[in-house]
């Protein structure tokens, strides 16, 4: 497989340094004029000058066209899976930064959850998406912010059902989470919340952020 690869681009690279073979394709591949055909007498000497291809060019093209092909698609899934990972584990970044600065701004513990029937309570999956609300000593908690997340995408577990940031913008307790997909623990992405109210992410996908050990997906 990996010979008959290497023959295609060679054959690849032989036509397309073959004197006048792009002209030709060009001239395949576009509408000749039609103007020059009007006439009867410049439909032989027209057709002359327009040179063909042979059958083993074209068989040659296509099969270069198909390992293009399907080398092409699995690389563009992996980058498609790549980015979602990495587009949920900014929208958590950001979510926890946002809970977090809310706790301070307002003077108040805030809380930020996996989100629950109707959108508005705290529910036990992270990968449905989560929710962040205030916790005020006195008087009804408010709904700051909503995060869902599609069914069909990563699934989001965590070592905390919810984290609760105080007026100083501590954290209750620690938080570990990880971000996975149908690819497992190699491929995934890493978040934690120190007590002192730091957040980071991991940089290496795969890589637990918080002890450097390889990641796990349920």
């Amino acid at each position: 497989m990996l010979n008959s690869k290497w023959f295609a681009l060679c054959e690849l690279t032989r036509l397309l340094i073959r004197p006048g073979f792009l002209a030709r394709l060009v001239r395949f591949l576009l509408p000749a004029p039609v103007f020059p055909g009007r006439f009867p007498g410049n439909r032989s000497r027209l057709a002359s000058l327009v040179p063909g291809f042979t059958l083993v060019e074209l068989l040659v093209t296509m099969s270069i066209f198909g390992l293009i092909v399907m080398f092409a698609i699995p690389s563009f899934r992996t980058m498609i899976m790549n980015n979602e990972l990495a587009a949920t584990s900014d929208k958590l970044v950001n979510s926890l930064h946002y809970a977090r600065n809310a706790a301070l701004s307002q003077a108040m513990r805030i809380k930020i959850c996996p989100v629950g029937a109707g959108g508005t309570n705290c529910g036990g999956d992270w990968g449905a998406g989560w929710i962040v609300i205030t916790q005020p000593s006195t008087g009804a908690a408010t709904l700051l912010q909503t995060s869902q997340m599609s069914a069909d995408g990563p699934d989001v577990g965590s070592t905390a059902a919810e984290v609760t940031f105080d007026s100083h913008g501590l954290a209750t307790t620690q938080s570990n989470f990880t971000i996975c997909d149908s690819r497992g623990g190699a491929d995934a992405r890493s978040v934690e919340v120190l007590a002192t109210g730091f957040i980071q992410s991991g940089s290496v996908p795969g890589q637990a952020v918080w002890d450097n050990s390889a990641l796990v997906c349920p």
